[in-house]
């Protein structure tokens, strides 16, 4: 299947918040409500010729609760059509994003109009994604629990307010 294909199929916001349980929807909307969208990261977007967005993710993903309500946010406010594709049912497009091997979400795939990409980010912003690189052996040898490094991740989310995932995404775009 191509990446137009995937795009046509795929979920809108609005059915992929309809699989969410209530405590999901709180956390996205939590982080929806505490973002901090720069009106100039959205008018950089608006001058970008790519105006699709397919998102591969999961609505249990705690980089998707963070990250998700971010990016659904600027780039309906730069008028971008996005759709959503569930990972564990695409299991063919996750393998073609795959992050240090293994399926990591959510990964933003910006689609030209040929649908092709122009862009991919993901799965977590950069700090995010040291926190977990920083911990990784320690958590494999037992030093650190999974969920330590979790709250860490957590902790960055919470203080960023998105920024980070919105000014990758904006130079992402721009390159």
């Amino acid at each position: 299947m191509d990446l137009r294909a995937y795009y046509e199929e795929a979920l809108t916001p609005e059915a992929f918040e309809a699989l969410m349980t209530e405590e999901q929807k709180k956390l996205h909307s939590l982080h929806g409500r505490r973002a901090e969208i720069d009106p100039e990261a959205v008018e950089a977007l608006r001058g970008t010729d790519a105006h699709r967005v397919l998102v591969i993710t999961e609505p249990w993903c705690g980089d998707s609760l963070a990250s998700y309500p971010v990016i659904l946010t600027l780039f309906r406010d730069a008028g971008y059509e996005i759709r959503i594709v569930r990972r564990d049912e695409h299991t063919k497009l996750i393998d073609q994003y795959l992050t240090n091997g293994g399926r990591a979400i959510p990964i933003v795939l910006i689609l030209d109009d040929a649908y092709a990409v122009s862009f991919r980010w993901g799965p977590r912003p950069g700090p995010a994604q040291r926190i977990a690189d920083d911990h990784r052996e320690d958590v494999e040898a037992g030093r650190i629990d999974k969920a330590e490094v979790h709250k860490k991740i957590r902790a960055f989310y919470s203080g960023d307010r998105g920024k980070t995932v919105v000014a990758e995404l904006v130079a992402g775009l721009q390159n």
